[in-house]
């Protein structure tokens, strides 16, 4: 710190004219200082000049500078206050220098830079000339320096550098060097790829235990890496001079780690490692001009399995000559020592890809801006007339979400209506394999977001008991002809009557579409293998879900203004009371009209989805729109114990006008009360009840017909008797 100081005191002193250009003049002119005093450190009057030796030595009139310790190294040496355990003074180096346009050069070193000296123009020659503008580069270890005369790629330059720290203050010995200039990379994206990551090592596996990235060369040719950055979201960390042969495997680890990982095929040790988070984080490779050579993401969900996850297995690419990004294609390792470092992948694929792209969504981020949402990569197809909207909108720009290529954004010359359903449909669009947009996913409506009122979204479908190592979730429907965005609304539980465990279901938009569904899990992977019939276009990964016991609880759903959209108490004696083991079988909603508080409103899955129906309309779904008015019973044969059937009956009343009491009893055919349905009920307009063949006592009913007695009695002294017929089916031995 004393050393920059003292550095600063003498610049700021000696800036006393401005280039002709209109540039503020950096340069060092001459001056005569008296005592200047500061903490700790005495600064003797001497006069500077701006005069280099051969050597390019900068030199004080009384005394010389040694060019291998700095210009303040005779100050140090005489105060005696100085710091003598300070790092040494060659820490920080120049490591290349790279042509970037006939008057642009980059200048890359070995450790982030000090922003103090970083811009100043004086502190650089190049051919004699110095630069005319100083800015940083791409990273904090980069400058760009803008000359006044061309130079030529190829082309032996001299350089000189002095008056530079880095971040940790280390300061740079005065650079006087012939270097040949190089061209920067004029690599393409891809032409180097991220082919593996370890974000989560074991002490237990045969491999090392570090991080480690590995990168492959798809390309026909060699490329030097010198510059080159490994980056996540937080830290970036500097590939040393090294080249990468075609066809070749490169294994990138933490500095200490090079010799273990060494017999697995050639390493290069990163000084500052990215140091990736297990559950979720970002790779890049950036080459030595700032340009995005690869990039991966990665989550949970990119494991098949939360064994896999918590395994300590690599995360591999299944084909590094696809030419697209491939982070929704990762998959676990399936090499014995959980990783395969510096050899062709455990999971690698070339079968070629023949299924096109799926269009999943339309966002409305506000009134000029879509998002679309595709099921993978697209080619970069952004031509406006391919992407036609009616009723018109003129579309003003199309670009991809930064990192990503399954997500367009759309900006609009003129707003979105309200009120309006649009439909856009795309034409032209193919994945990175050449395939072509499904047809039948080529188009989808979308509109401006509506307010929700309270019944818009309704609790669905809920499993609360899953089987080992699957994931609980909770299903949502949007019971209205409304396009509700579902940025901010909440999932809860209830604990002492409070609400409890509030989690956000999304920070940015999330659109449900009129009558569509919306499921929330914390793992989409294990819940496509639990529930392959289920639609995970449909699915929404959270980080955790609210406390939802196994012994029953209370799911609440929150709207933006933390508002009880609705709630719904479960408990297994929701379940069906023949269901002999219910670990993996959810709770569906009969109908989205009758409240989520009714329990005959709840029935176990069927067995013919699988016990659940995640993403689409449940196994005991009813309109609950009937004809006429009277009891309409559905179905008319069931058998309570059959699997892949309904295993009960619906008795659904609708009624001319409200304030009816209901009594629904049902006897044997020789005139024997077996069950009472409801007693003196009151009713609304409509409603139903569920019967599953039990007697009052719990007991199992025989087969055969049943008669179904209704009586309707309303204030007004009219009574209303009607009689019907039942049948339990059996299965034919």
């Amino acid at each position: 710190m004393k050393n920059k100081l003292l550095t600063l005191l003498v610049y700021l002193a000696s800036v006393i004219s401005s280039e002709s250009q209109g540039y503020a003049s950096l340069a060092y002119g001459k001056m005569q200082s008296t005592v200047a005093s500061l903490p700790a450190i005495i600064f003797s009057a001497a006069s500077y000049g701006k005069s280099f030796t051969n050597e390019g030595e900068y030199h004080k009139i009384n005394h010389e500078i040694d060019p291998h310790k700095g210009a303040l190294s005779l100050l140090q040496e005489q105060n005696p206050f100085s710091n003598s355990q300070s790092p040494p003074l060659d820490s920080l180096q120049l490591t290349k220098v790279t042509l970037l346009a006939a008057q642009k050069i980059l200048l890359s070193f070995n450790q982030s830079l000090d922003s103090t000296f970083v811009v100043i123009p004086d502190s650089y020659t190049v051919n004699g000339q110095t630069p005319s503008e100083v800015n940083w580069g791409q990273f904090n270890h980069q400058v760009i320096l803008s000359l006044d005369q061309a130079l030529r790629p190829n082309e032996n330059i001299q350089v000189y550098i002095k008056d530079l720290y880095s971040s940790e203050g280390f300061l740079l010995t005065p650079v006087h060097t012939s270097t040949l200039l190089r061209q920067s990379s004029s690599l393409g994206f891809k032409d180097l790829v991220i082919n593996e990551i370890m974000p989560g090592p074991k002490s237990i596996n045969p491999l090392p235990y570090a991080e480690y990235v590995e990168i492959f060369n798809p390309s026909s040719k060699s490329i030097s890496l010198g510059g080159f950055v490994l980056k996540n979201a937080k830290r970036n960390g500097l590939l040393p001079e090294a080249s990468i042969a075609p066809g070749e495997y490169l294994i990138l680890c933490p500095v200490g780690y090079e010799e273990a990982f060494g017999a697995y095929g050639k390493v290069i040790p990163i000084q500052k490692w990215p140091r990736y988070v297990n559950g979720g984080d970002k790779v890049f490779l950036y080459d030595e001009s700032g340009i995005v050579i690869d990039s991966l993401s990665y989550s949970k969900s990119s494991y098949q399995s939360s064994r896999q996850y918590s395994g300590g297995l690599s995360l591999e690419v299944v084909n590094p000559y696809f030419k697209c990004d491939q982070s929704l294609l990762l998959r676990a390792s399936e090499d014995a020592k959980k990783g395969s470092p510096g050899k062709q992948n455990s999971v690698y694929d070339n079968t070629p890809d023949q299924r096109g792209p799926m269009l999943l969504q339309v966002k409305v981020i506000d009134s000029l801006s879509l998002e679309l949402v595709f099921d993978e990569n697209i080619a970069s197809n952004l031509t406006y007339g391919d992407y036609p909207i009616t009723p018109f909108l003129a579309i003003k720009s199309i670009f991809f979400k930064p990192g990503s290529q399954n997500q367009l954004f759309i900006s609009l010359e003129e707003p979105i209506k309200e009120k309006t359903l649009y439909k856009i449909e795309l034409k032209n669009l193919f994945d990175c394999s050449g395939n072509s947009l499904q047809k039948e996913y080529s188009s989808l409506p979308f509109q401006r977001p509506s307010i929700a009122i309270q019944g818009d979204i309704i609790i669905n479908e809920l499993l609360f008991n899953p089987r080992s190592g699957s994931p609980k979730f909770v299903e949502i429907y949007n019971n209205s002809p409304k396009f509700i965005n579902l940025q901010d609304w909440k999932l809860a539980n209830l604990k002492e009557a409070e609400l409890d465990s509030k989690k956000v279901i999304s920070t940015e938009t999330l659109i449900l579409a009129p009558f569509d569904y919306m499921v929330f899990c914390t793992d989409l992977g294990l819940l496509y293998q639990e529930y392959p019939k289920g639609k995970p276009d449909k699915w929404l990964e959270l980080s955790s879900l609210p406390s939802y016991p196994i012994a029953g609880g209370t799911v609440v759903i929150l709207s933006p203004e933390e508002e009880v959209d609705e709630r719904f108490t479960y408990s297994e004696d929701l379940h069906h009371p023949l269901l002999q083991d219910s670990k993996g079988v959810s709770l569906e909603r009969i109908s989205p009209i009758e409240p989520a508080l009714n329990p005959d409103n709840w029935h176990s899955a069927s067995s013919s989805v699988g016990f659940a129906s995640p993403g689409y309309k449940n196994s005991h779904f009813m309109e609950g729109e009937t004809a006429g008015m009277g009891i309409i019973i559905e179905p008319k044969v069931f058998l309570p114990e059959a699997v892949g059937e309904q295993p009960f009956t619906t008795l659904n009343y609708i009624l001319d006008k409200p304030g009816y009491t209901g009594t629904i009893r049902i006897y044997s055919t020789q005139g024997m009360l077996v069950r009472t349905i409801c007693s003196n009920a009151l009713w609304g307009a409509q409603g139903f009840y569920t019967w599953n063949g039990l007697s009052d006592q719990g007991a199992r009913l025989r087969p055969g017909y049943y008669v179904v007695l209704t009586e309707m009695v309303h204030p007004s002294g009219q009574i209303i008797t009607l009689k019907d017929t039942v049948v339990i089916g059996s299965k034919i031995k």
